[in-house]
Protein backbone atom coordinates (compact mmCIF):
# COMPACT_ATOMS: atom_id res chain seq x y z
CA UNK A 1 0.00 0.00 0.00
CA UNK A 2 3.22 2.68 1.00
CA UNK A 3 4.72 1.42 -2.36
CA UNK A 4 1.36 2.33 -4.43
CA UNK A 5 0.95 5.41 -2.53
CA UNK A 6 4.65 6.62 -3.09
CA UNK A 7 3.94 5.60 -6.78
CA UNK A 8 0.63 8.27 -6.71
CA UNK A 9 2.80 10.53 -4.93
CA UNK A 10 5.85 10.81 -7.43
CA UNK A 11 3.50 11.09 -10.55
CA UNK A 12 1.75 14.26 -9.10
CA UNK A 13 5.07 15.91 -7.25
CA UNK A 14 6.61 15.46 -11.19
CA UNK A 15 3.51 17.67 -12.36
CA UNK A 16 4.72 20.30 -9.74
CA UNK A 17 8.08 20.35 -11.13
CA UNK A 18 7.22 19.81 -15.28
CA UNK A 19 7.32 23.17 -17.42
CA UNK A 20 4.37 21.78 -19.98
CA UNK A 21 1.72 21.54 -18.58
CA UNK A 22 -0.44 23.65 -16.60
CA UNK A 23 -3.67 21.14 -15.51
CA UNK A 24 -3.67 17.25 -14.51
CA UNK A 25 -6.60 15.85 -14.63
CA UNK A 26 -6.55 12.70 -12.25
CA UNK A 27 -8.86 9.81 -12.60
CA UNK A 28 -10.31 8.18 -9.65
CA UNK A 29 -13.33 6.64 -8.14
CA UNK A 30 -15.13 8.63 -5.14
CA UNK A 31 -13.71 5.66 -2.72
CA UNK A 32 -9.94 6.36 -4.08
CA UNK A 33 -10.04 10.16 -4.11
CA UNK A 34 -8.91 9.87 -0.28
CA UNK A 35 -5.92 9.07 -1.36
CA UNK A 36 -5.28 11.55 -3.93
CA UNK A 37 -5.65 14.10 -1.17
CA UNK A 38 -3.49 12.63 1.08
CA UNK A 39 -0.58 12.19 -1.77
CA UNK A 40 -1.26 15.92 -2.34
CA UNK A 41 -1.35 17.03 1.26
CA UNK A 42 1.82 14.93 1.65
CA UNK A 43 3.15 16.93 -1.84
CA UNK A 44 2.02 20.03 0.03
CA UNK A 45 4.02 19.67 3.30
CA UNK A 46 7.18 18.68 1.86
CA UNK A 47 7.50 21.56 -0.77
CA UNK A 48 9.34 24.69 0.05
CA UNK A 49 8.62 26.64 -3.19
CA UNK A 50 4.88 25.98 -3.93
CA UNK A 51 1.91 27.53 -2.04
CA UNK A 52 -0.87 24.62 -2.12
CA UNK A 53 -4.69 25.67 -2.21
CA UNK A 54 -6.34 21.80 -1.93
CA UNK A 55 -10.12 21.41 -1.82
CA UNK A 56 -12.33 18.42 -1.11
CA UNK A 57 -15.50 20.35 -1.18
CA UNK A 58 -18.34 18.16 -2.69
CA UNK A 59 -19.62 19.16 -6.36
CA UNK A 60 -23.24 19.81 -6.65
CA UNK A 61 -22.99 22.65 -9.14
CA UNK A 62 -20.85 25.17 -11.13
CA UNK A 63 -22.03 27.74 -8.25
CA UNK A 64 -22.30 26.20 -4.88
CA UNK A 65 -19.10 24.81 -5.43
CA UNK A 66 -16.59 27.71 -6.02
CA UNK A 67 -18.60 29.64 -3.35
CA UNK A 68 -17.58 26.82 -0.65
CA UNK A 69 -13.81 27.46 -2.00
CA UNK A 70 -13.76 31.09 -2.09
CA UNK A 71 -15.38 30.65 1.34
CA UNK A 72 -12.78 27.86 2.57
CA UNK A 73 -9.76 30.08 0.58
CA UNK A 74 -11.23 33.41 2.65
CA UNK A 75 -11.09 31.07 6.32
CA UNK A 76 -7.51 30.23 5.23
CA UNK A 77 -6.02 33.39 4.33
CA UNK A 78 -8.26 35.11 7.73
CA UNK A 79 -6.40 32.75 9.51
CA UNK A 80 -2.61 33.04 8.19
CA UNK A 81 -3.10 37.11 7.90
CA UNK A 82 -3.82 37.00 11.81
CA UNK A 83 -0.70 34.84 12.72
CA UNK A 84 1.64 37.06 10.54
CA UNK A 85 0.07 40.19 13.00
CA UNK A 86 0.45 38.39 15.85
CA UNK A 87 4.22 38.08 14.80
CA UNK A 88 4.65 41.52 14.23
CA UNK A 89 4.90 40.81 10.12
CA UNK A 90 3.13 42.35 7.05
CA UNK A 91 0.33 40.45 7.34
CA UNK A 92 -1.54 39.21 3.69
CA UNK A 93 -3.62 41.98 1.59
CA UNK A 94 -7.30 41.47 2.24
CA UNK A 95 -9.08 38.93 -0.22
CA UNK A 96 -10.30 41.22 -2.96
CA UNK A 97 -13.68 42.25 -3.70
CA UNK A 98 -14.33 41.45 -7.06
CA UNK A 99 -13.38 37.21 -5.43
CA UNK A 100 -16.32 38.25 -3.04
CA UNK A 101 -18.43 38.78 -5.45
CA UNK A 102 -21.53 36.23 -5.10
CA UNK A 103 -23.36 37.72 -8.85
CA UNK A 104 -20.11 37.08 -10.73
CA UNK A 105 -20.31 34.02 -12.77
CA UNK A 106 -18.18 30.80 -11.50
CA UNK A 107 -15.20 30.73 -14.45
CA UNK A 108 -14.50 34.65 -13.89
CA UNK A 109 -14.68 34.27 -10.08
CA UNK A 110 -12.34 31.06 -9.48
CA UNK A 111 -9.94 32.59 -12.11
CA UNK A 112 -10.05 36.10 -10.02
CA UNK A 113 -9.65 34.13 -6.82
CA UNK A 114 -6.56 32.36 -8.01
CA UNK A 115 -5.40 34.84 -9.63
CA UNK A 116 -5.20 36.63 -6.35
CA UNK A 117 -3.03 33.34 -4.87
CA UNK A 118 -0.46 34.55 -7.51
CA UNK A 119 -0.14 38.09 -5.39
CA UNK A 120 0.73 35.78 -1.92
CA UNK A 121 3.61 34.65 -3.19
CA UNK A 122 7.27 34.85 -1.95
CA UNK A 123 8.37 36.21 -5.20
CA UNK A 124 7.14 34.86 -8.91
CA UNK A 125 10.81 33.56 -9.86
CA UNK A 126 11.45 30.03 -8.32
CA UNK A 127 7.95 30.08 -6.98
CA UNK A 128 4.14 28.46 -8.04
CA UNK A 129 0.62 28.58 -6.53
CA UNK A 130 -0.62 24.99 -6.64
CA UNK A 131 -4.45 24.35 -6.86
CA UNK A 132 -5.96 20.89 -6.05
CA UNK A 133 -9.96 20.93 -7.16
CA UNK A 134 -10.24 17.33 -5.55
CA UNK A 135 -14.03 17.07 -4.68
CA UNK A 136 -15.18 13.92 -3.11
CA UNK A 137 -18.28 12.86 -4.83
CA UNK A 138 -19.12 14.82 -8.42
CA UNK A 139 -23.19 14.90 -8.47
CA UNK A 140 -23.07 17.06 -11.57
CA UNK A 141 -20.78 15.88 -13.83
CA UNK A 142 -21.69 18.06 -17.18
CA UNK A 143 -21.85 21.00 -14.88
CA UNK A 144 -18.16 20.21 -13.59
CA UNK A 145 -16.99 19.70 -16.61
CA UNK A 146 -18.13 22.78 -18.17
CA UNK A 147 -16.48 24.92 -15.16
CA UNK A 148 -13.01 23.08 -15.63
CA UNK A 149 -12.81 23.04 -19.71
CA UNK A 150 -13.74 26.95 -19.01
CA UNK A 151 -11.43 27.56 -16.41
CA UNK A 152 -8.08 25.90 -18.18
CA UNK A 153 -8.51 28.46 -21.79
CA UNK A 154 -6.30 30.67 -21.47
CA UNK A 155 -3.97 32.68 -24.30
CA UNK A 156 -0.50 33.65 -24.69
CA UNK A 157 1.57 35.30 -24.76
CA UNK A 158 0.14 36.28 -21.41
CA UNK A 159 -1.78 33.49 -20.16
CA UNK A 160 -3.83 34.48 -17.09
CA UNK A 161 -2.60 31.62 -15.20
CA UNK A 162 1.49 31.82 -15.05
CA UNK A 163 3.12 30.63 -12.29
CA UNK A 164 0.24 28.00 -11.30
CA UNK A 165 0.01 24.58 -11.51
CA UNK A 166 -3.44 22.87 -11.17
CA UNK A 167 -4.85 19.41 -9.89
CA UNK A 168 -8.59 18.54 -11.05
CA UNK A 169 -9.83 15.32 -10.34
CA UNK A 170 -11.96 12.96 -12.76
CA UNK A 171 -13.94 10.16 -12.42
CA UNK A 172 -12.39 7.37 -13.89
CA UNK A 173 -15.90 5.88 -15.26
CA UNK A 174 -16.76 8.96 -16.96
CA UNK A 175 -14.94 10.62 -20.30
CA UNK A 176 -16.70 13.84 -19.94
CA UNK A 177 -13.62 16.11 -18.14
CA UNK A 178 -10.97 14.02 -20.43
CA UNK A 179 -12.41 14.23 -23.59
CA UNK A 180 -13.50 17.76 -22.90
CA UNK A 181 -10.16 19.43 -22.26
CA UNK A 182 -7.90 16.45 -24.72
CA UNK A 183 -7.83 19.70 -26.85
CA UNK A 184 -6.78 22.16 -24.95
CA UNK A 185 -2.82 23.16 -24.79
CA UNK A 186 -0.65 22.11 -21.38
CA UNK A 187 -3.52 19.85 -19.59
CA UNK A 188 -2.71 16.29 -19.14
CA UNK A 189 -4.38 13.55 -17.63
CA UNK A 190 -3.39 10.64 -15.56
CA UNK A 191 -5.37 7.81 -14.16
CA UNK A 192 -3.49 5.99 -11.51
CA UNK A 193 -3.93 2.26 -10.72
CA UNK A 194 -6.03 1.83 -7.31
CA UNK A 195 -8.00 -0.49 -8.09
CA UNK A 196 -9.04 -3.03 -4.89
CA UNK A 197 -6.85 -5.74 -6.89
CA UNK A 198 -3.65 -2.98 -7.10
CA UNK A 199 -3.96 -2.30 -3.38
CA UNK A 200 -3.99 -5.89 -2.60
CA UNK A 201 -0.95 -6.57 -4.84
CA UNK A 202 1.05 -3.79 -3.43
CA UNK A 203 0.34 -4.68 0.16
CA UNK A 204 1.23 -8.79 -0.29
CA UNK A 205 4.42 -7.68 -2.00
CA UNK A 206 4.85 -5.33 0.96
CA UNK A 207 4.44 -7.95 3.61
CA UNK A 208 6.75 -10.50 1.57
CA UNK A 209 9.23 -7.74 1.01
CA UNK A 210 12.48 -9.11 3.80
CA UNK A 211 13.80 -5.46 2.94
CA UNK A 212 11.41 -3.65 4.79
CA UNK A 213 11.23 -2.99 7.94
CA UNK A 214 8.97 -6.08 9.81
CA UNK A 215 6.62 -3.53 11.40
CA UNK A 216 5.75 -2.29 7.85
CA UNK A 217 5.46 -5.67 6.96
CA UNK A 218 3.23 -6.83 10.05
CA UNK A 219 1.14 -3.22 8.91
CA UNK A 220 1.15 -4.35 4.98
CA UNK A 221 -0.40 -7.87 6.20
CA UNK A 222 -3.11 -6.66 8.51
CA UNK A 223 -4.79 -4.29 5.87
CA UNK A 224 -4.53 -7.01 3.59
CA UNK A 225 -6.33 -9.33 5.25
CA UNK A 226 -9.05 -6.62 5.90
CA UNK A 227 -9.59 -6.59 2.05
CA UNK A 228 -9.48 -10.15 2.43
CA UNK A 229 -12.30 -9.82 4.91
CA UNK A 230 -13.73 -6.88 3.30
CA UNK A 231 -14.17 -8.54 0.00
CA UNK A 232 -15.39 -12.15 1.33
CA UNK A 233 -12.20 -13.93 1.05
CA UNK A 234 -12.79 -15.26 4.67
CA UNK A 235 -10.34 -18.49 5.08
CA UNK A 236 -7.66 -15.87 3.39
CA UNK A 237 -8.19 -13.19 6.14
CA UNK A 238 -7.95 -15.67 8.92
CA UNK A 239 -4.95 -17.14 7.76
CA UNK A 240 -3.41 -13.72 8.12
CA UNK A 241 -4.79 -12.90 11.09
CA UNK A 242 -3.69 -16.36 13.09
CA UNK A 243 -0.02 -14.75 11.42
CA UNK A 244 -0.31 -11.94 13.02
CA UNK A 245 -2.23 -12.90 16.44
CA UNK A 246 0.93 -15.05 16.82
CA UNK A 247 3.63 -12.38 16.88
CA UNK A 248 1.66 -9.68 18.43
CA UNK A 249 0.54 -12.06 21.20
CA UNK A 250 4.29 -13.59 21.53
CA UNK A 251 5.60 -10.00 21.74
CA UNK A 252 3.01 -8.66 24.19
CA UNK A 253 1.58 -5.92 22.32
CA UNK A 254 -1.69 -5.70 23.60
CA UNK A 255 -3.75 -3.22 21.37
CA UNK A 256 -2.82 -4.50 18.66
CA UNK A 257 -3.80 -8.44 20.06
CA UNK A 258 -7.09 -7.02 20.78
CA UNK A 259 -7.50 -5.52 16.93
CA UNK A 260 -6.58 -8.35 15.44
CA UNK A 261 -8.85 -10.59 17.77
CA UNK A 262 -11.92 -8.81 17.11
CA UNK A 263 -11.16 -8.63 13.49
CA UNK A 264 -11.06 -12.71 13.88
CA UNK A 265 -14.49 -12.35 15.45
CA UNK A 266 -15.84 -10.11 13.02
CA UNK A 267 -14.86 -12.60 9.73
CA UNK A 268 -16.41 -15.63 12.11
CA UNK A 269 -19.52 -13.60 12.82
CA UNK A 270 -19.72 -12.91 8.88
CA UNK A 271 -19.52 -16.80 8.08
CA UNK A 272 -22.21 -17.62 10.41
CA UNK A 273 -19.72 -18.79 13.33
CA UNK A 274 -21.78 -16.78 15.85
CA UNK A 275 -20.45 -18.99 18.94
CA UNK A 276 -16.65 -18.75 17.42
CA UNK A 277 -16.93 -14.86 17.29
CA UNK A 278 -18.22 -14.17 20.78
CA UNK A 279 -15.17 -16.00 22.56
CA UNK A 280 -12.99 -14.10 20.04
CA UNK A 281 -14.77 -10.82 21.19
CA UNK A 282 -14.45 -11.82 24.62
CA UNK A 283 -10.78 -12.49 24.45
CA UNK A 284 -10.26 -9.33 23.12
CA UNK A 285 -11.58 -7.36 25.38
CA UNK A 286 -8.62 -8.32 28.09
CA UNK A 287 -6.16 -7.31 26.42
CA UNK A 288 -7.55 -4.11 25.34
CA UNK A 289 -8.23 -3.36 29.03
CA UNK A 290 -4.59 -3.99 29.69
CA UNK A 291 -3.06 -1.82 26.90
CA UNK A 292 -1.78 1.36 27.64
CA UNK A 293 -3.62 4.13 27.18
CA UNK A 294 -6.15 1.99 27.45
CA UNK A 295 -7.53 2.39 23.63
CA UNK A 296 -10.75 3.27 23.95
CA UNK A 297 -11.60 2.83 20.06
CA UNK A 298 -10.36 -0.82 20.33
CA UNK A 299 -12.39 -1.34 23.52
CA UNK A 300 -15.89 0.01 22.31
CA UNK A 301 -15.57 -1.65 19.09
CA UNK A 302 -15.20 -4.40 20.93
CA UNK A 303 -18.14 -4.25 23.41
CA UNK A 304 -20.24 -2.95 20.58
CA UNK A 305 -19.19 -6.19 18.21
CA UNK A 306 -20.44 -8.14 21.62
CA UNK A 307 -23.32 -6.53 22.24
CA UNK A 308 -24.79 -6.68 18.32
CA UNK A 309 -24.21 -10.60 18.41
CA UNK A 310 -25.84 -11.34 22.06
CA UNK A 311 -28.66 -9.00 20.55
CA UNK A 312 -29.13 -11.07 17.58
CA UNK A 313 -28.91 -14.22 19.60
CA UNK A 314 -31.76 -12.90 21.94
CA UNK A 315 -28.97 -12.96 24.69
CA UNK A 316 -30.43 -10.00 25.93
CA UNK A 317 -29.16 -9.35 29.55
CA UNK A 318 -25.75 -10.02 27.81
CA UNK A 319 -26.56 -7.36 25.39
CA UNK A 320 -27.74 -5.26 27.74
CA UNK A 321 -24.94 -4.87 29.95
CA UNK A 322 -22.45 -4.54 26.83
CA UNK A 323 -24.74 -1.88 25.27
CA UNK A 324 -24.75 -0.12 28.64
CA UNK A 325 -20.24 -0.43 28.78
CA UNK A 326 -20.57 0.88 24.70
CA UNK A 327 -22.33 4.13 26.10
CA UNK A 328 -20.49 4.65 28.48
CA UNK A 329 -17.20 4.19 26.62
CA UNK A 330 -18.54 6.31 23.50
CA UNK A 331 -18.87 9.14 26.15
CA UNK A 332 -15.39 8.59 26.92
CA UNK A 333 -15.20 8.58 23.02
CA UNK A 334 -16.89 11.82 22.71
CA UNK A 335 -18.78 9.60 19.81
CA UNK A 336 -22.27 10.80 20.55
CA UNK A 337 -24.40 8.51 17.69
CA UNK A 338 -22.90 5.56 19.18
CA UNK A 339 -24.20 6.84 22.57
CA UNK A 340 -27.47 7.24 21.75
CA UNK A 341 -27.47 4.12 19.52
CA UNK A 342 -26.24 2.02 22.37
CA UNK A 343 -29.12 3.49 24.56
CA UNK A 344 -31.83 2.78 22.38
CA UNK A 345 -30.86 -0.71 21.55
CA UNK A 346 -30.16 -1.02 25.66
CA UNK A 347 -33.83 0.07 26.25
CA UNK A 348 -34.40 -2.98 23.65
CA UNK A 349 -33.01 -5.39 25.81
CA UNK A 350 -34.15 -4.29 28.58
CA UNK A 351 -38.42 -4.41 27.29
CA UNK A 352 -37.43 -8.19 25.92
CA UNK A 353 -36.84 -8.91 29.50
CA UNK A 354 -39.89 -7.76 30.54
CA UNK A 355 -38.04 -5.04 32.52
CA UNK A 356 -40.68 -2.52 31.19
CA UNK A 357 -40.30 0.40 33.33
CA UNK A 358 -36.70 0.06 32.70
CA UNK A 359 -36.97 0.33 29.38
CA UNK A 360 -39.22 2.98 29.24
CA UNK A 361 -36.87 5.22 31.71
CA UNK A 362 -34.25 4.37 29.25
CA UNK A 363 -35.85 5.43 25.92
CA UNK A 364 -37.08 9.17 27.84
CA UNK A 365 -33.65 9.51 29.08
CA UNK A 366 -32.45 8.71 25.60
CA UNK A 367 -34.87 10.79 23.75
CA UNK A 368 -33.94 13.75 25.86
CA UNK A 369 -29.92 13.13 25.38
CA UNK A 370 -30.40 12.56 21.25
CA UNK A 371 -32.80 15.86 21.28
CA UNK A 372 -29.88 18.08 22.89
CA UNK A 373 -27.15 16.40 21.09
CA UNK A 374 -29.27 17.33 17.86
CA UNK A 375 -29.77 13.79 16.34
CA UNK A 376 -33.15 14.40 15.50
CA UNK A 377 -33.56 10.56 13.61
CA UNK A 378 -32.31 8.55 16.85
CA UNK A 379 -34.91 10.76 18.95
CA UNK A 380 -38.04 10.56 16.88
CA UNK A 381 -36.79 6.57 17.35
CA UNK A 382 -37.17 6.25 20.13
CA UNK A 383 -39.94 8.34 20.70
CA UNK A 384 -41.66 5.94 18.47
CA UNK A 385 -40.74 2.89 20.48
CA UNK A 386 -42.74 4.91 23.80
CA UNK A 387 -45.62 5.56 21.46
CA UNK A 388 -46.19 1.98 20.56
CA UNK A 389 -46.13 0.59 23.98
CA UNK A 390 -48.18 3.44 25.17
CA UNK A 391 -50.93 2.88 22.62
CA UNK A 392 -50.72 -0.89 23.52
CA UNK A 393 -50.86 -0.48 27.12
CA UNK A 394 -53.84 1.49 26.56
CA UNK A 395 -52.52 4.81 28.26
CA UNK A 396 -53.90 7.72 26.30
CA UNK A 397 -52.60 10.57 28.12
CA UNK A 398 -48.64 9.50 27.60
CA UNK A 399 -49.47 8.25 24.10
CA UNK A 400 -50.41 11.83 23.42
CA UNK A 401 -47.75 13.17 25.37
CA UNK A 402 -45.60 11.46 23.08
CA UNK A 403 -46.90 12.08 19.87
CA UNK A 404 -46.81 15.83 20.94
CA UNK A 405 -43.54 15.59 20.84
CA UNK A 406 -42.70 13.92 17.58
CA UNK A 407 -44.95 16.87 15.93
CA UNK A 408 -42.65 19.64 14.52
CA UNK A 409 -42.34 23.09 16.66
CA UNK A 410 -44.78 24.51 14.57
CA UNK A 411 -47.29 22.06 14.36
CA UNK A 412 -47.19 22.00 18.38
CA UNK A 413 -48.62 24.88 19.43
CA UNK A 414 -51.95 24.06 17.79
CA UNK A 415 -52.18 20.77 20.00
CA UNK A 416 -54.61 20.14 22.76
CA UNK A 417 -53.06 19.74 25.71
CA UNK A 418 -52.29 15.82 26.39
Amino acid sequence: MQKLLEALTARLSAFVDQRDDLALVVRCTDAQTVLVLKALEGIDDASTSEMFWIFSEEFQDANSYVAAVVEAFAAKHLAVRLGMEREGMEPWPPVPPVVLDETLGPVQRLRELMVFSRELLPALDGFLAAWGFVPLAIHDRQGFRTLFSKLFVHEFPQPWCHHMRIYVRGSSDDDLLPSAVSSLPRVAVYEPDLSQAAMQRALEEEAEDPALPLERRLQSLFFSAHIDYAYGRFPAALDKYAILLKYHTGVQNETMTALVLNAVGETHARMGNAEHAGQCFELAFAPAAKAQGPPIPVMLNVVLNLANLRMGQKRWEEAEAYYDSAHQLASVQRDAGTKVSAIENMGECQYQQGKIKDALATWHAGAALAGELDLPDSRRSMLERLATHYKSAGESARHAEVQKQMSPPSDRASLPPA
